[in-house]
């Protein structure tokens, strides 16, 4: 078979526009793309695909899960394979949350008509990200040596997007401006039913939106376990913690957004709340039935104080 019959016979990958995905939707699709595999995103997620999820969900799975199995359903039929990575943990006390551990094998007793493609991601048990991806590569038909050139080509992308984020962000914050500092798992800051409402009602203020979980990941690391716990044990929320550190001072205020009900939020948040007790802050938990009106009249008022204390008419 010839390099054109391979390609045309490659299968279509489906990626649900969900959890993981805001973290490393550069690497995924360069890396699927590097390999000649068309990718198939699940569209922003609508009223459909909130029905869809809930209705796919037991009434205690936090939101954001329930609308990764929304995107997984509105995926089947659209693709040959449907991405669904298993990430455990990235190194020493680097833990993903246990929804990532458990979220392939959630999806094929949900859906068991689906075919799902898996990789596993377990530094601890020497599975790193790299063997991870040439394994991902192999099964999709290309060789060890493809895959690797593949995977480092994506990920030096992803890093350079990475570092541009944050060097943008640097310059934001530059600006003599009333910013909020936003403490949020990426996917639900950016998920259209959870924070693009919030990123849509700031870009119509003068208000500039800084993201706690931009920043570099080692650096956020190490101020997160120098200024709250050496043995911090989610990686996410070292994150967002290292963020808080480094942005706390810069900012006017800060909104927490959770998706309800997700237990290590719950300890985060109010360690949050009781830590940085000298700026205005808005916690925010959303759920299927929040409507955008009253997280709207929130917003308002906590801009309000802010605009109060800056002594802006």
């Amino acid at each position: 078979m010839d390099a054109h019959a391979a390609q045309q016979a490659a299968p279509t990958i489906g990626i649900p526009r969900a959890l993981l995905y805001y973290y490393y939707e550069d690497l995924w699709l360069d890396f699927f793309a590097n390999l000649g595999i068309e990718a198939v995103v699940s569209p922003p997620t609508n009223k459909a695909i909130i029905k869809a999820g809930v209705n796919s969900s037991i009434d205690e799975e936090c939101y954001s899960a329930k609308l990764f199995l929304g995107h997984v359903e509105c995926l089947i039929g659209k693709c040959d394979m449907i991405f669904v990575p298993r990430v455990e943990n990235t190194g020493i006390r680097e833990e993903y949350c246990t929804k990532f551990f458990g979220l392939y094998d959630l999806t094929k007793n949900t859906f068991p008509e689906a075919k799902l493609l898996c990789t596993e991601v377990d530094f601890l048990r020497r599975k790193k990200e790299v063997d991870a991806f040439i394994e991902l590569g192999v099964t999709l038909g290309g060789t060890e040596e493809e895959s690797l050139i593949a995977y480092k080509s994506a990920k030096a992308t992803a890093d350079e997007i990475k570092v541009a984020k944050v060097h943008a962000q640097e310059e934001l914050l530059a600006r003599d401006s009333a910013k909020v500092l936003l403490v949020s798992h990426a996917y639900n800051t950016f998920d259209a039913s959870i924070g693009q409402d919030i990123l849509n009602y700031f870009a119509d203020t003068d208000f500039d939106v800084i993201h706690a979980d931009t920043i570099d990941s080692k650096e956020a690391k190490t101020l997160a376990r120098k200024a709250y716990s050496s043995r911090l044990y989610w990686r996410m929320t070292a994150d967002l913690l290292g963020g808080v550190e480094m942005y706390k001072d810069r900012v006017d205020g800060i909104i927490l957004i959770s998706a309800f009900p997700c237990g290590p939020d719950s300890i985060f948040n109010e360690l949050v709340i009781r830590t940085v007790n000298d700026k205005p802050m808005l916690s925010l938990v959303i759920d299927e039935q929040d409507a955008s009106a009253g997280i709207q009249t929130r917003l308002e008022s906590f801009v309000d104080i802010i605009t109060a204390q800056r002594g802006v008419c």
